[in-house]
């Protein structure tokens, strides 16, 4: 059996430290490091054999070794103390983050386009100037490196898994080898100004991905070719980050399961464990955050013991493991009361994981387009100072939170998987400019055969036309907009919303014509004059609906056997509760909960997953003030294929009264503090 497939609890101590102090990393313990992981519970720690600073924690010949590892073998040590504790180890490696490298070697740096190097100017960002020296993948000096140095910590080492962080573009590099290469496949030279109603530009974005993808396929083989035993992660956070990291599925394709480290809160967790079940190659997947709160910046303050169970279940109620992100001190120590904290964390957790077997039961599925994550409305500009917001992702996120309210079980589906929509009744695309060919091509077949379509914002005109004829004519100039409901969708809003005074949108909304007539349920509707006008306007205050439009904000049709509700803006994004009504009652015009159905307050998360004829249920108590306050009991109803003969609660599988009434179980649930399991079967 491979390692990953049986371990849940992981951790990583960053060491991103410098050699400049001769104390930094002195106090660096083999022993004390390993009995913390013990305190900890860890099945599965990752140990640094380098970091972004470059410098190598052994005795390196193609590269320079930190001063504090010179000559000790402290890290043969610990990685010897942890496989003697029964422990399977994760080696660490940073690509493209090297300041050794970009140091020493000047002509393997990222290049903006103004010729200048990621560390000299610290205004490109946090991760992408000042402290950070960024090599080029397609430099070959630097791919010569690499192998030089795969075979060297091969040899030093032995360990079951190596996870290859930072495997993406921190920057758009215009370097020497990326204008040569880009010339050699394109004949092209690399545009200067961003802008996604350019060819030129998507042109040169689809070489960043592929160009990106090819490396992290190019450092798996040539360490399988080495290790073929070892598996390989590359860090797949940025599946749900910005354009400029020219990320697509092939990273993941290079990897043996998916992952990441990510700091964007529960309801992003949530989302992004769906993303990595459905992205992995292999199972379980691993989500990373850190033990310090909010994030490794702040150094001393850790997370309460709550909030990392809830990180620990929340990873668990999707079948993922959860590792946490801790960081060394300077001096080189760890901090005990730390691994003290963890080791609560998944003591509780243990006598779950008998329970995480089966698939993940989904009447819907979230879509995610890769090629979908930037602005439509953003203005070209140059690579540095590009719109990098993320509409794509706000939507979703707004969507997922609903559909957990709606109790409408889902998945997320990264746009590579969209075989997997077979069997969904419902998929939802928010706020996705830009698909692919072939993706357009199977979102109309699902269509076809009978699905529903769910279509919000800038999603791919070409799919809102093929499947409704809508012409888009642009976006509205206005950033304050209306949804106007029609006689046909009235019924669909509260009474209080009307022609005259319409249901508010903040945000820009597309126009398009409605040439085969398709049955409109709104209309668009703006303000008497535009926003950013700071000299005429109506209301001093406000800007209030005054201009009726004839443009469709809400249509609802038919193609094939399938419908496709569209609306002109990403309603999905608004938090207002009358807001989140309407779109209710218009999505379950599509579809309706069927397997899942509860009275529990909506800071409940449900996830179902069916293992033959046994169904096991987990309840995660998600909010976002602390403490956490229990959830008193609540009503349960599951609509299964046969009648089942036990209801058990876990993990002592304890005996739940239930009854069957139209081929759905019911019963109660105990009062829910932080996470439940049942065991339906």
């Amino acid at each position: 059996m491979t390692w990953y497939t049986k371990s849940f609890r992981r951790n990583l101590v960053d060491m991103h430290i410098d050699d400049w102090d001769e104390t930094f990393l002195r106090d660096f313990d083999p022993q004390q490091y390993v009995d913390c992981l013990k305190t900890a519970r860890i099945q599965s720690p990752m140990i640094y054999l380098q970091s972004h600073v470059g410098l190598c924690n052994w005795d390196t010949a193609s590269g320079r070794t930190h001063r504090a590892f010179a000559g000790n073998r402290k890290l043969h040590r610990l990685l010897d103390l942890c496989h003697e504790a029964g422990m399977d180890v994760v080696a660490y490696y940073s690509l493209i983050y090297n300041n050794w490298a970009y140091d020493a070697h000047p002509d393997w740096r990222m290049l903006h386009r103004d010729g200048s190097p990621s560390r000299a100017d610290p205004s490109h960002g946090f991760m992408s100037g000042g402290r950070y020296g960024l090599v080029c993948p397609n430099q070959p000096g630097y791919r010569d490196f690499l192998q030089r140095q795969f075979a060297e910590f091969c040899r030093e080492f032995s360990f079951e898994g190596l996870f290859l962080d930072m495997t993406f573009w921190p920057m758009v590099c215009t370097c020497d080898a990326c204008k040569t290469r880009y010339r050699a496949e394109t004949g092209c030279d690399i545009p200067d100004v961003v802008d996604w109603q350019d060819e030129a530009w998507l042109r040169f974005q689809a070489a960043r991905q592929a160009w990106i993808g090819e490396f992290a396929a190019w450092c798996t083989a040539k360490i399988k070719a080495i290790r073929p035993e070892v598996s390989i992660e590359h860090q797949f956070s940025t599946v749900c980050h910005d354009w400029r990291f020219g990320v697509d599925e092939k990273v993941n394709l290079a990897n043996d399961y998916a992952g990441g480290d990510l700091y964007g809160g529960h309801l992003q967790q949530s989302y992004i464990c769906k993303i990595y079940r459905e992205a992995t190659r292999n199972q379980p997947f691993e989500y990373m955050t850190s033990r310090c709160d909010p994030a490794l910046r702040v150094h001393t303050t850790t997370k309460t013991l709550e909030d990392l169970m809830l990180h620990n279940f929340l990873a668990l109620a999707h079948h993922g493991a959860f590792l946490v992100i801790d960081a060394i001190d300077p001096a080189g120590t760890i901090n005990p009361m730390v691994y003290e904290r963890i080791g609560q964390v998944f003591s509780a957790s243990i006598p779950y994981e008998p329970f995480l077997t089966g698939s993940l039961v989904s009447e819907a599925a979230l879509v995610m387009s890769y090629d979908s994550k930037f602005s439509a409305a953003a203005l070209p500009a140059d690579p540095d100072a590009a719109d990098r917001s993320q509409p794509q992702l706000k939507a979703q996120l707004g969507m997922a939170s609903l559909l957990n309210e709606m109790r409408l079980t889902h998945t997320v589906l990264p746009c590579n998987r969209l075989d997997r929509l077979a069997g969904k009744k419902l998929a939802l695309l928010t706020d996705a400019p830009r698909l692919r060919p072939e993706q357009i091509d199977r979102l109309t077949r699902f269509v076809a055969d009978g699905g529903s379509l769910y279509l919000s914002g800038t999603t791919d005109e070409r799919l809102v036309e093929h499947l409704l004829g809508l012409r888009r004519i642009g976006l509205s100039r206005e950033t304050s907009t209306y949804i106007a409901p029609t006689e046909d969708g009235q019924v669909f809003f509260a009474p209080e919303y009307s022609a005259r005074y319409p249901l508010s949108f903040e945000g820009r909304q597309v126009l398009v014509e409605n040439p085969r007539q398709q049955q409109v349920l709104a209309t668009v509707t703006l303000p008497y004059t535009d926003p950013a006008d700071q000299t005429t306007f109506a209301s001093i205050h406000s800007n209030p609906p005054g201009r009726a439009t004839e443009h469709p904000a809400i249509v609802l049709g038919r193609y094939g056997q399938g419908r496709v509700l569209w609306l002109a803006c990403p309603l999905e994004t608004q938090i207002q509760q009358p807001i989140r009504t309407v779109l209710r009652q218009l999505l379950e015009q599509l579809a309706r909960p069927e397997v899942l159905a509860s009275d529990a307050p909506s800071c409940v998360e449900m996830t179902l997953f069916a293992d033959g004829r046994q169904h096991i249920l987990h309840l995660v108590n998600v909010q976002e003030s602390r403490p956490i306050w229990p959830v008193a009991p609540f009503a349960v109803r599951l609509k299964l294929d046969s009648s089942p003969h036990h209801v058990r609660r876990a993990p002592d599988l304890t005996d739940v009264p239930f009854t069957v009434e139209d081929r759905s179980v019911c019963f109660q649930t105990a009062e829910l503090r932080l996470f439940d399991t049942y065991v339906i079967d």
